[in-house]
């Protein structure tokens, strides 16, 4: 008798990320249900049920491809759902009750599940997500980070410019696409502060992060559990934006090995955070490794000699888990 799915991926519908890890395990008959949460409730139903002292949910998860029997779970991959979306027709008060209960009902239960391995536990992530507290978690487990100052008064940037050699940068301090009418949207990339703007006043407006500009070579490192996977990534022209996202395909890769001593600390630091899978930058130039951020729920398959090595350490992973 075949056994019923122990492995559940939440995700959108147009997620190649996600397939390539769904393809390793179609190619190893490992059966798992996808389903995007952002279907609740319009095209999705749960039923979920806890009774006794001691017991958990239990009950049943439908309306994705292939239903799921909640007691069943063991292996949870969270990639990128999309929002909740309500019914139409509904006044707007009412679309705002429909989504809230929609978002605490389901992730609630989900999360009530027993002895689920996690890839990654949502509120683990969004803890992580948070860079002023991944720079401080990250310099206590041994890692070098740059000179970092976040603030909203401008005449603090000077002073902190001159201490750092005066190089800074600036980054967004949480994700951020941004629109325009002309150029349309995109990403909020990290850029070098000119001495002209160390004082503008709009600092004062919100909380902004400055560090020291680091020299280097850019490295994506990946981790799924203790299998760490990193690369350099060379821009093809050197001339380019300070950001290497901005470069887009324009850029190389080379596998490289990660120094023991990095490896112990981001270990060190996933388990603090949490998170069982992360991406993390670097830079790498003559002062070692020096860690820029990690992304709990980054992009990997974009550097196509990792693809496939990760992907099976993905699914190795939910396998172990789902047992």
């Amino acid at each position: 008798m075949t056994e019923p799915p122990r492995i559940l991926v939440l995700t959108h519908d147009d997620d190649p990320t996600a397939d390539v890890v769904l393809n390793e395990l179609n190619s190893r008959g490992t059966q798992f249900v996808r389903c995007d949460p952002g279907n609740f409730p319009a095209a999705m139903t749960m039923t979920a049920r806890l009774g006794a002292p001691g017991l958990s949910w239990n009950g049943s998860l439908t309306g994705a491809p292939r239903g799921i029997d909640l007691g069943s779970v063991r292996a949870i991959y969270y990639r990128r759902p999309s929002d909740f979306r309500p019914p139409g027709g509904l006044a707007t008060s009412d679309q705002d009750f429909v989504v809230s209960q929609a978002r605490h009902g389901l992730p609630g239960v989900l999360a009530g599940l027993p002895r689920v391995r996690w890839l990654n536990h949502p509120a683990a992530m969004a803890d992580a997500r948070v860079k002023p507290y991944q720079l401080a978690v990250a310099s206590r487990c041994g890692l070098q980070i740059p000179s970092t100052l976040v603030t909203n008064d401008p005449a603090a940037v000077g002073d902190f410019a001159g201490d750092v050699g005066g190089r800074i940068i600036t980054k967004s301090l949480a994700t951020m696409v941004t629109i325009d009418d002309e150029s349309g949207s995109g990403v909020l990339y990290t850029s070098e502060v000119a001495e002209e703007h160390w004082s503008d006043p709009s600092i004062a407006s919100t909380a902004h992060l400055f560090q020291e500009l680091i020299d280097g070579i850019d490295v994506r490192l990946t981790v799924v559990g203790d299998r760490l996977f990193a690369a350099e990534i060379q821009p093809t022209c050197s001339d380019g934006p300070l950001d290497i996202r901005a470069h887009h395909e324009n850029v190389t890769y080379r596998l490289i090995d990660v120094p023991t001593a990095v490896r112990t600390a981001v270990l060190d630091l996933l388990h603090r955070l949490g998170l069982t899978f992360a991406a993390l930058d670097f830079r790498v130039g003559p002062n070692g490794w020096v860690f820029l951020e990690a992304n709990p729920n980054g992009q990997w398959a974009f550097v196509p000699q990792l693809r496939t090595p990760i992907a099976q350490a993905i699914a190795d992973m939910l396998e172990t888990g789902s047992r």
